[in-house]
């Protein structure tokens, strides 16, 4: 048998042609293929690239906050932008070629894809639009885990703290009104005696009739005078053992992101979660997180950190005065309307009142003398009721019988009193539960500012968060990021038909937030 090799072949030109015509074809639907699992790549990349970004979120505010930021200062202490659209790209490029640089990358690209140009086209920080971003991030994580016992609790709180607001308010204008209209009875009884004083001098030195003396009563201490005087004193020597021992800790707001001018970022802030029920949530995380007078502890910017909160004053000592000054107000409306619906609270008034004014006094005087004691009593009571509660004791929001400690006859000795109160005790609610209730009535816009305010002063006095600013605090990002896909099979018939093998521009569009 014999075998011949190296037989000659032979293909016509025109065979030739439709072979590169099928062979570009080919290639052709190849490529197009594959660019689109090029796009789908590139657009994966960007995705993950932001996963990755926020997976650089600040651990000590996730520890000590519960909230996710990403530091867009990255530890320097000036906010840039590009440079968190730098780490953007550095993040995108690795997820596109992760092994770059080591033996497999030598191997065969089916997806050769560069990034030509990328840009943050949107961003949102913790502070715009006055913290609603923190806002919205904590009420959001708290809601998960929200149920209706927690709900109507929250309504609770809301309906008490109005009430005692309304007490306050009504205690406040019967306080105005009584001591104008005692002024005014008091100057016409002082009249009066004047005149009579006159009458029997001209009586006397006609020599007509003979007006005998009144026989002086025994003297009886006047409670509202010694009321008047303490009013006078400062609320906090009144109500703290040792006013010696109250932080001396002040901030400069000019230097807080409440106070100062702060980075602004430009996405549109969506305010999924407001409402009654979504500020009782963020006030239970104020008070789960920062800490107050009655803690005692010395750490951070301030030690009254709620207090500050609350009321924005730059230093500790304001602040709590500010605090104490609602408190007594809120105690003195509470007080103040168990007294006026008490019979024998209001009997034991009328008494000392008609004995302070006399037999002969002015008509409606004893009953403006006895209202006057009565809202003195409930202001000496609330006195004792702060004392109380900032002594660490508890206080109920409505007074019985048994829950009353001041007497009508020792308010003339309240000062003395008061240093019972230091030893906390009692029933009812205890510090935090009237600053929760506070919380219900103060300017609620601006506790986000200020809780930002005491984060950013709290980290920055740690070694590791030196440079955290909360203006820094990026929490969502847009980006738009534009690729260079590289042909692979136009090569071929490119080859054959001369044809310059281009490039394809892709642009990939990506948001990621917490």
């Amino acid at each position: 048998m014999i075998i011949r090799y190296g037989q000659k072949g032979a293909i016509t030109v025109f065979l030739s042609l439709i072979s590169v015509l099928l062979l570009s074809l080919v290639c052709t639907l190849a490529e197009s293929a594959r660019v689109q699992g090029a796009q789908a790549v590139a657009a994966a990349a960007v995705d993950v690239g932001l996963f990755d970004l926020f997976g650089e979120y600040e651990k000590t505010l996730l520890a000590e906050y519960d909230v996710f930021f990403v530091d867009g200062a990255y530890g320097t202490g000036e906010f840039e932008i590009d440079r968190v659209n730098q780490r953007v790209q550095e993040w995108t490029s690795y997820n596109l070629s992760p092994y770059k640089g080591i033996e497999a990358d030598r191997s065969f690209q089916m997806y050769p894809i560069q990034i030509e140009e990328g840009n943050i086209t949107g961003y949102a920080l913790a502070t715009d639009d006055k913290g609603s971003v923190f806002y919205q991030q904590v009420v959001t994580n708290l809601k998960e885990n929200l149920g209706s016992q927690a709900v109507q609790k929250i309504m609770k709180n809301d309906q008490e703290a109005k009430k005692q607001e309304d007490d306050g308010k009504a205690y406040e204008e019967n306080d105005k009104q009584n001591i104008q209209s005692m002024k005014e009875l008091n100057e016409i009884q002082a009249t009066e005696e004047t005149e009579n004083r006159e009458a029997e001098g001209d009586t006397e030195n006609q020599g007509s009739v003979a007006v005998p003396e009144k026989q002086s009563s025994e003297k009886v201490e006047n409670p509202l005078e010694i009321i008047k005087q303490m009013k006078e004193m400062g609320i906090l020597e009144l109500v703290v053992k040792n006013t010696d021992d109250i932080s001396v800790k002040e901030i400069e707001k000019a230097v807080m992101p409440s106070g100062r001018s702060i980075a602004v970022g430009n996405m549109e802030i969506k305010k999924e979660q407001n409402g009654v029920i979504a500020d009782g949530l963020f006030q239970e995380y104020l008070l789960d997180h920062f800490q107050n007078a009655v803690d005692k502890i010395n750490s951070g910017s301030l030690d009254y950190q709620l207090e500050y909160i609350l009321m924005g004053k730059e230093s500790d000592r304001e602040n709590l005065k500010a605090i104490v000054n609602r408190l007594l107000l809120m105690r003195e409306g509470a007080n103040f309307l168990y007294a006026m619906g008490n019979a024998d609270m209001r009997e034991q008034a009328l008494i000392l009142a008609t004995t302070l004014t006399g037999a002969l006094a002015v008509p409606g005087l004893a009953a403006v003398t006895q209202m006057a004691l009565l809202l003195a009593w409930a202001y000496g009571e609330s006195l004792l009721d702060v004392r109380t509660l900032l002594a660490g004791g508890k206080v109920p929001f409505v007074k019985t019988a048994d829950s009353w400690k001041l007497s009508l006859d020792n308010l003339a000795n309240l000062t003395e009193i008061l240093e019972e109160c230091d030893q906390g005790g009692g029933q009812g609610q205890d510090y935090v539960d009237y600053l929760r209730l506070l919380l219900c009535l103060c300017g609620k816009d601006n506790y986000s500012m200020r809780a930002l305010d005491m984060v950013e002063g709290n980290l920055r006095e740690k070694k590791e968060t030196a440079g955290f600013r909360a203006d820094a605090c990026v929490a969502k990002i847009e980006a738009e990021v534009s690729f260079r896909i590289a042909p692979v099979f136009l090569c071929v018939p490119g080859g054959f038909l001369g044809i310059e093998n281009r490039s394809i521009r892709y642009n990939v569009y990506g948001r990621f937030g917490y």
